[in-house]
């Protein structure tokens, strides 16, 4: 029987075991619930403290705490991508590096050195390693930085975000926020179902493939579901995320309560080519969405794209943005109707047809000279006829969101903080591109109006395009993002404070 070819002295394709398999889906879904659950659990906030004068170094120590660690504390307790660049700002102002330029381009010149008894904690030996990297005869142009970003790859990251954590740990403010007790369950749930999964496949029953495509298909699906689940538990296991001791949350308020006093001090045209006190405040206020240029005229790490400070609505804060790849988004609904309903009659029509071939309704002349292989061509037919239903649940979606975003539209004023083109924020681009990228003008828009801690992107054309730090008013779909109109109505403006 086609359906019960051993491999590897495994019938691997007979019909699972009942009990284990059920089981084992049992213990992949709530493992995975326990995995999103914990992963959207968010630090608490700081309330808020009265003055504006910059905290003084914690216990005995000579210093305040590095530009990189307030990125931490001040970022949801994870390390930004600006944390680099504050770091070789800071770097320069204490006269490692020196920053001038030439040939009106701003360079770095690596060969310096700090002031007596001022030594490198380990995240700063990084951003001077990667700066010398990058330098000929020690002078490394922005332009070389702007190019050598990717130089900055997981790897190095990783390190750069396990140190700053460690020096954060070593200052009281922060512990890890995935120990041992947040780990084992993502652990135990994968362990305990793939070995559900192999009991399973080894008290396999003999099948025809016809009649026992739907439980072999769900243990392959626990089977990724398991091993995904281990890998993001790895993954997660050397995350340097931290979470706030109680002296962490005070120590946040009172950076955050000093970022009033840069925000209301540091001009809009401040530069790079400042004094070492100037340079000082500058590494920590972009670290909090303060003088964002100077994250432009230094460009040692790229933009963080998936979070943004916004100055929308009453106080200052941190928006996350999500970047949506789900089918149609960002087309106009009229045309995703109508291709989805074009798709869902096609795809019946044709289900329809390989459910009678595998009924042996359709076709018979064909079987009838074939009377060897009906068998196979059946099963052939009924699988197909399964993975019908992948398009059809895709154009029964296209249907629905486009009938309602037909007739629904959103409008929003507020702060566009990213803009983004899909192949810098989707990832596998190859593969999930065509998702969100029909168009090779699309451009996303994070628009924050302030009522929320997390902006949806929508997607936007060339037409309807807005650039990024300009307040807008946007109107856009709600089920495919599809925006419609972009108004800029002014530029972000200072708060005087």
């Amino acid at each position: 029987m086609f359906g019960a070819v051993p491999i590897a002295g495994l019938a691997i394709l007979d019909r699972p075991a009942s009990t284990p398999l059920a089981l084992a889906t049992l213990i992949v879904i709530a493992g995975w619930a326990y995995h999103l659950w914990s992963a959207s659990v968010r630090p608490p906030q700081p309330e808020a403290v009265s003055g504006d004068q910059r905290p003084a170094a914690i216990g005995g120590n000579a210093r305040v705490e590095p530009p990189a660690v307030v990125g931490l504390i001040t970022n949801g307790w994870s390390v930004p991508n600006s944390a680099i660049t504050s770091t070789a700002i800071d770097l320069a102002a204490r006269g490692w590096v020196r920053l001038a330029v030439v040939d009106d381009e701003l360079v770095v010149v690596t060969r310096g050195q700090g002031a007596a008894g001022d030594s490198l904690l380990p995240h700063e030996q990084l951003v001077l390693a990667h700066l010398a990297s990058r330098a000929f005869n020690d002078v490394s142009s922005a332009g070389t930085l702007a190019i050598s970003q990717h130089r900055l790859d997981r790897r190095w990251r990783s390190r750069f975000d396990q140190a700053v954590a460690a020096q954060a740990e070593a200052l009281g403010l922060s512990t890890r926020r995935f120990g041992i007790a947040s780990l084992a369950p993502g652990v135990v749930s994968a362990g305990a179902a793939l070995i559900l999964l192999a009991l399973a496949v080894t008290d396999a029953t003999d099948a025809d493939l016809a009649t026992s495509w739907r439980p072999r298909l769900i243990a392959l699906g626990v089977l990724g579901a398991a091993v995904m689940l281990a890998w993001q538990t790895f993954l997660r296991s050397s995350s340097a995320d931290q979470r706030p001791t109680p002296n962490g949350i005070r120590r946040t308020a009172e950076w955050l309560a000093y970022r009033r006093r840069l925000r209301a001090r540091i001009p809009s045209d401040a530069t790079v080519l400042a004094p070492p006190p100037q340079l000082s405040a500058l590494a920590v206020a972009c670290v909090m969405g303060v003088a964002e240029q100077v994250l432009e005229q230094l460009p040692v790490a790229p933009e963080e794209p998936r979070s943004a400070w916004s100055e929308a609505g009453n106080e200052p804060h941190l928006v996350r943005i999500r970047y949506p790849i789900r089918p149609g988004y960002g087309q106009h609904p009229g045309r995703v109707t109508a291709v989805g309903a074009i798709v869902l009659v096609a795809t019946l029509l044709l289900q329809r047809f390989l459910q009678r071939v595998a009924d042996g309704e359709s076709l018979q002349s064909l079987l009838d000279r074939v009377p060897g292989q009906v068998d196979v061509i059946t099963t052939a037919a009924q699988l197909a006829a399964s993975a019908c239903w992948i398009p059809l649940a895709w154009a029964l979606w296209s249907v629905v969101a486009g009938a309602i975003d037909m007739v629904a539209t959103r409008e929003r004023i507020g702060l566009v903080v990213r803009t983004r083109r899909p192949s810098d924020v989707v990832g596998w681009a190859n593969v999930l591109n065509p998702f969100a990228d029909r168009d090779r003008f699309s451009t996303y828009l994070a628009v924050d109006d302030g009522r929320r801690s997390s902006v949806t992107a929508w997607l936007a054309t060339d037409r309807t395009a807005a650039p990024q730090g300009a307040q807008a008013r946007i109107r856009a779909t709600p089920m495919l993002g599809f925006v419609r109109s972009s108004e800029p109505v002014g530029t972000a403006t200072r708060i005087e404070r």
